[in-house]
């Protein structure tokens, strides 16, 4: 999907990963949304006649399945428990856009651990502390609006200090309770 193009489809992610951008004033790419298996996409749009408000792209090898508006229209807008999912997923992001703005003003440090924080919650398998999606330090400074080399050096530091491995765009947070410090602003590292 492309920002501004009809919006005639949503989809569901069936496996990989995609990230929603949206350009800044400045005319890079800031990500709204990171998308992985089970998650909607433009699914908010569809019951209204209008364009997509965001660009998405795949994160590599991903798979979703599109569906048409009209199938959205015809079948899913009586069902209730559709209905709901619907709105269960619009509470979700309008949680995250909440917390992400309530991080405007914190430290960077702050903002990228709680980004990881978050993507490991949302899509890490059950106890573990491996981010399953291949981000790289350039998305992760889109996310939290910083300059990429601000990012490097933040993450550079965590691994120094065991905090965090990384090896070709996986992640794993081998002291989650020390980067959940650094999200609540208990240290600074």
């Amino acid at each position: 999907y492309a920002i501004g193009d009809a919006a005639e489809t949503f989809a569901v992610v069936v496996e990989g990963a995609f990230k929603l951008v949206k350009p800044t004033l400045e005319g890079s790419d800031m990500i709204v949304f990171f998308a992985t298996p089970g998650d909607v996409i433009a699914g908010l749009v569809m019951a209204t006649k209008s364009t997509y408000p965001v660009s998405v792209v795949a994160m590599g090898p991903s798979t979703v399945l599109q569906i048409p508006r009209q199938t959205f229209v015809e079948f899913w807008t009586g069902n209730s428990s559709i209905q709901e999912s619907m709105r269960a997923m619009l509470f979700s992001r309008m949680s995250l856009m909440h917390e992400q703005k309530a991080l405007l003003k914190a430290p960077l440090a702050q903002k990228v651990a709680r980004e990881l924080v978050s993507l490991i919650d949302r899509y890490s398998g059950q106890g573990e502390a491996i981010l399953p999606i291949p981000l790289t330090r350039q998305e992760i400074a889109d996310a939290v609006g910083a300059s990429v080399e601000s990012v490097i050096r933040v993450m550079s530091e965590w691994s120094r200090s065991g905090y965090i491995k990384t090896t070709d765009q996986m992640i794993h947070v081998s002291r989650m309770d020390r980067v959940v410090e650094i999200m609540m602003g208990e240290i600074e590292k």
